[in-house]
């Protein structure tokens, strides 16, 4: 026959076969004895046969019946495999995720990532503690934190480094600070006053060392905590600053600040998720770090 077996009424079929007793199989299927006896009448008028011999408060299967049994007993036990397996997967990992990273990833790649991270893990727990490159590596080392979104650092002997994108760092002016109509020169940054978000960042000290290896000492700062701040004063024309493009890209397109190549060579700089090579990760931990590799990929393509 094309019509679907009720379940219920199999597993009503399974128990009677065994117990032999519509009292007993109502008791274990916490039903009556009547609904017991409804189900087994409806199951022998589905299937067109008689399923019990029935001799008092006593039943027995009939050859119809035994055939069935098998089978039966398959169905039920495949429908339980199934909802095992269902039932696993329903089951929401639940834990905790602790997250190093600077104040720029915070701001810039962190929103998207979490907010895609939530859709699959919704039952965890998110801590994110910022800082500069520094500090958010020494957390890691010292587990602290799970995971770190940083500027690659210069020592990884401990780490394992899940590259996010690159990026090149360049001069942010307003346009109507003179370096937009005249491009400058190595010399000229000497008597510059340069907005920085803090002397304490990786990305300070990589561009100190740049300019130093080409014989300029900057000497003049303005020091304001945040990358925000930063193009907000930089597109005042009260300084310049140096800075991936991606960071104020809607102030240039709007044409509030104009990007500008470095005189000498290009600074490359890589952010990545780093972990302990130590650490085995878990799924969670896995997915947090593809989704920043997703973010990184429109980032490191001036998409938003």
């Amino acid at each position: 026959m094309d019509q679907a077996i009720d379940t219920r009424q199999l597993r009503a079929f399974v128990r009677l076969a065994r117990s032999g007793s519509f009292t007993q199989t109502g008791r274990e299927l916490h039903l009556t004895q009547s609904a017991v006896s409804h189900a087994i009448k409806s199951l022998e008028t589905d299937l067109g046969s008689s399923l019990f011999h029935r001799q008092g408060k006593r039943v027995h299967l009939t050859h119809a019946g035994r055939e069935l049994l098998p089978h039966a007993e398959s169905i039920l036990q495949s429908m339980s495999h199934a909802r095992s397996v269902l039932g696993t997967l329903d089951q929401t990992p639940r834990g905790k995720l602790k997250i190093g990273c600077t104040t720029t990833a915070a701001q810039f790649i962190l929103p998207t990532v979490l907010r895609e991270f939530k859709e699959s893990f919704p039952l965890y727990d998110i801590k994110v503690t910022c800082g500069e490159t520094p500090d958010t590596i020494d957390r890691l080392v010292n587990n602290e934190v799970d995971l770190a979104v940083s500027l690659k650092p210069l020592d990884v002997s401990r780490l394992n480094c899940h590259v996010i994108f690159d990026d090149e760092l360049e001069f942010l002016v307003s346009p109507l600070h003179r370096w937009a109509h005249e491009r400058p020169k190595l010399k000229d940054a000497m008597n510059e006053t340069f907005i920085v978000a803090s002397r304490n960042s990786l990305n300070f000290s990589m561009v100190q060392e740049y300019f130093l290896k080409n014989g300029v000492r900057l000497n003049s700062f303005i020091e304001l905590g945040s990358s925000e701040a930063t193009v907000e004063l930089a597109k005042l024309g009260i300084g310049v600053a140096i800075a991936a493009r991606w960071i104020a890209r809607t102030e240039i397109d709007a044409g509030q600040l104009i990007a500008l190549p470095l005189p000498k060579s290009k600074l490359k700089r890589r952010w990545i998720v780093s972990t302990l090579k130590s650490r085995p990760l878990n799924l969670p931990e896995r997915t947090f770090i593809g989704l920043c590799e997703e973010v990184g990929r429109r980032m490191g393509d001036g998409k938003p």
